[in-house]
């Protein structure tokens, strides 16, 4: 039996798809003693693959036929998996593209729920329909968990919380901090660019803005370790990424909970802004920025890095992996816990 990952051929940094990946080469790890396999499978793409972060996970190729059913046009699975010899997991966002189809071919499928605010794409029937036939419902976070039972009543029994794993080796304030203020420019642009402009007079010489954009996963880290404050512009997220990483690597975090991101959001570390509130957003920065310089140093409670690492650690997205293995009724026996 081999369990699919599908996932979108995106280029950029998206960490959803880094999960996607990690998760699926974690499960392949485990079940290749076990009669079971996993892949990654980015439909109708030949050689494309994530580059900007290292993974050894299997990839699997396949075209998907084009059926028409009045406008638009979506993806025909038939042909490409069996329900002898697949598994398929789904993200949120082509529950209703492929769900119904899986369903009525006997492929055993879960839903990747990566985002509680994607699920909305689509006909409320279909995916009403994708979701009651699925035999796993993956959350990433309990805000995730929320949207789907609230969205679908009924399949709250097949919802699994599941959760991702940072790198505390490779995000961790382990090096010397510098007077730099990060952020990606990619997430809510213009919500950022208002930041910048309010900050321009006012941000004294000695600290400088820096973006993350452009950077491979290694890059990431090492500028994360050297910023002392790092910009959230999480905007209806799942469980955003980005700003664990910076708190793990030992930043003050200011700015948007995307929602997903309140079950981490530690009053020591991350300070939260009103969406929106782009110069109350400035002035946070520039509040904490006097701080910083008045107190002459500048210091995280390790106490909760060290407990958001153990939440987020590579040992609980193992039980969450195998607990979803079981879910799925793959042979998980002798696999410890």
């Amino acid at each position: 039996m081999e369990l699919i990952f599908l996932c979108p051929a995106i280029k950029k940094a998206i960490g959803g798809v880094k999960v996607i990946y990690r998760q699926a080469e974690l499960i392949h790890k485990l079940g290749q003693s076990r009669g079971f396999s996993a892949a990654v499978m980015h439909p109708n793409t030949w050689f494309f693959r994530v580059r900007w972060f290292e993974s050894q996970v299997p990839l699997k190729r396949a075209f998907f036929k084009l059926r028409w059913m009045g406008k638009p046009s979506f993806s025909n699975v038939t042909g490409v998996f069996d329900a002898q010899r697949h598994m398929v997991v789904i993200p949120e966002l082509w529950a209703r593209k492929y769900g119904t189809q899986l369903a009525n071919m006997g492929v055993s499928y879960a839903i990747y729920v990566q985002n509680g605010y994607y699920i909305t794409k689509g006909q409320p029937a279909d995916l009403d329909g994708a979701y009651q036939s699925a035999r796993c419902i993956l959350t990433i976070s309990d805000d995730a968990s929320r949207c789907v039972a609230l969205a679908f009543p009924g399949v709250e029994h097949k919802i699994l919380r599941v959760h991702y794993s940072v790198d505390a080796k490779r995000f961790w304030p382990d090096q010397t901090k510098e007077n730099i203020i990060t952020y990606m420019p990619r997430k809510l642009a213009d919500h950022s660019s208002k930041v910048l402009f309010f900050l321009r007079h006012h941000l004294p010489a000695h600290w400088k803005i820096v973006p993350i954009d452009g950077l491979n996963e290694v890059q990431v880290a090492v500028l994360l370790k050297r910023s002392k404050i790092f910009m959230a512009f999480s905007h209806f997220e799942g469980c955003p990424l980005p700003p664990l990483e910076a708190a793990l690597s030992g930043n003050q975090v200011i700015g948007y909970t995307g929602q997903g991101a309140t079950e981490y959001w530690r009053p020591e570390i991350f300070e939260e802004v009103a969406s929106g509130d782009v110069a109350g957003f400035a002035q946070r920065v520039l509040d904490k920025v006097q701080a910083i310089d008045q107190a002459g140093q500048f210091d995280l409670p390790m106490t909760t890095i060290r407990t958001l690492a153990d939440t987020y650690s590579d040992e609980q997205e193992r039980k969450d992996m195998l607990a979803f293995l079981n879910a799925m009724d793959l042979n998980t026996n002798g696999l410890p816990a």
